[in-house]
């Protein structure tokens, strides 16, 4: 089994590439593929979870929820997918993967809000505990209730 190459490898093999289509063959089946409904539904697969339940722990609402997951929105704002974050009780790496992955900015520990939502995640808060605790410090909550 061939070992993974690194971020850093990836980085390297397209900037000494001769051409595109020649660094494409090398690192095609590095790069992640998929659309947001597809990987929300390989999380579910691969935990087990319940959509109900993750539902419920993201606060969000059930038609936009389900629309996240049958692929009819697929450009969700950071909010919305820090939210599914809370919903599958992601870890803080865990979420900044997920972050990444679909295109929004990571969590960033000098950003005053941002610093509340780490903590909250640390401590593995739900959803309606880190907005009590974005209120008390005056940030805008995750949720639009």
């Amino acid at each position: 089994m061939e070992k993974k190459k690194t971020t850093g490898d990836l980085l390297d093999i397209i900037k000494k590439g001769s051409s595109f289509s020649e660094t494409q063959k090398e690192i095609g089946n590095e790069q992640l593929n998929g659309t947001l409904s597809q990987h929300l539904n390989e999380l579910v697969a691969q935990r087990g979870a319940v959509l109900a339940d993750i539902m419920k722990r993201s606060g969000l609402k059930k038609a936009y929820f389900y629309s996240l997951f049958d692929g009819s929105r697929d450009n969700p704002s950071r909010d919305v997918l820090i939210q599914l974050g809370f919903g599958f009780e992601m870890t803080l790496d865990e979420m900044q993967e997920f972050l990444k992955r679909h295109g929004a900015a990571q969590l960033y520990p000098r950003i005053p809000r941002d610093g509340v939502i780490i903590y909250a995640l640390h401590r593995r808060m739900t959803v309606v505990e880190c907005d009590i605790l974005l209120a008390d410090n005056e940030e805008a909550l995750l949720s639009r209730i």
